[in-house]
């Protein structure tokens, strides 16, 4: 789609902070952003604009769209920001909702959602080009009056496409959305494991918080075993402090940041690849233990990867 030069039509399909955010950022930047919530409650307080603080502080024009058909309607590109739990039913209804050939870029990439969306697109007679971020551009919180405060800015993004030649068009979109440079990454199974969110939520979960420098030991050691799982897949990574740079310091999260159920999923995306390629990973998998435990055993399996048939996600492994 040819978008040079003209301001840009920006659907956010997810109204929780980190969607929430990149609606604002690319108001920031001069596009037209609309939000759409699965259930509305992310956009109650949005009355034509968001309000922003810390690293990115403003008043910025969102429009909140109800309907998700309408949100994506005359859209040149499509952020899906939603949660793991909800994207295999979710990537159904955005490719029964959507119309015209809009780029989909997912931030971040839930795994191999991509391969997902694909399914359904083609299956739909549609010829989709899909991007996916494994890191946002902001890192926020939403606050009691519903304005968020934006803890990180990332100086630097990275974006996985489908068909992997789509990359370096998709991400001069994404770098026009958000004013970042983006650079390509070889494919959709790079983009999964370089999700850091994961990593670092885990970290800050479990590292004992009155020692100030155990979590990033750990987020460290997380690291090296995320590098080994992506040596044995045959994929080279950006490095775990490129994909954190501008995210602030690790010891300013509080407990209650890291969302436990999100952490999750991410823990098990990487445990399954690790299963697949029978690549040892105790830390990682003594993390994920841990934390299922402690949560009652929840969050058994990635829902992306269950609702993978295996041819797919054998080629996405190859």
């Amino acid at each position: 789609m040819e978008t040079a030069g003209k301001t840009l039509r920006v659907a956010v399909l997810g109204a929780g902070p980190a969607g929430t955010a990149m609606a604002a950022l690319a108001a920031a930047r001069g596009h037209d952003a609309v939000l759409w919530s699965p259930r509305g409650g992310g956009t109650r307080h949005i009355l034509g604009s968001v309000t922003t603080r810390g690293a990115l502080a403003g008043r910025w024009p969102v429009r909140v769209a109800a309907d998700l058909g309408r949100a994506m309607e005359g859209a040149d590109a499509v952020l899906i920001c939603l949660p793991p739990a909800v994207l295999p039913g979710g990537v159904v209804r955005i490719a029964g909702a959507l119309r015209g050939d809009p780029d989909l870029v997912f931030a971040p990439s839930g795994g191999l959602a991509a391969l997902l969306l694909q399914r359904e697109l083609l299956a739909r007679g549609g010829v989709p080009r899909i991007g996916a971020l494994p890191a946002l551009p902001l890192l926020a919180q939403r606050n009691g009056d519903g304005s968020l405060l934006v803890t990180g800015h990332r100086p630097r993004l990275w974006l996985a496409g489908l068909p992997a030649a789509a990359a370096p068009a998709l991400a001069e979109l994404t770098a026009r959305i958000f004013a970042v440079p983006v650079d390509p990454l070889p494919d959709m199974l790079a983009a999964g494991l370089a999700e850091p969110m994961a990593l670092l939520g885990a970290a800050r979960l479990l590292a004992p918080a009155r020692m100030e420098e155990a979590p990033l030991r750990l987020l460290a050691a997380f690291g090296r075993e995320r590098d080994a799982l992506a040596a044995a897949c045959g994929r080279v990574l950006p490095g775990l402090d490129d994909l954190l740079a501008g995210t602030g310091p690790l010891a300013s999260l509080s407990l209650a940041d890291p969302p436990l159920a999100e952490t999750l999923h991410g823990l098990e995306f990487l445990a399954a690849l690790g299963r697949a390629t029978r690549t040892p990973l105790p830390l990682l998998g003594g993390a994920l233990a841990i934390l299922k435990a402690g949560m009652g055993g929840g969050a058994s399996a990635h829902p992306v990867l269950a609702a993978l048939d295996g041819p797919t996600l054998a080629r996405a492994l190859g």
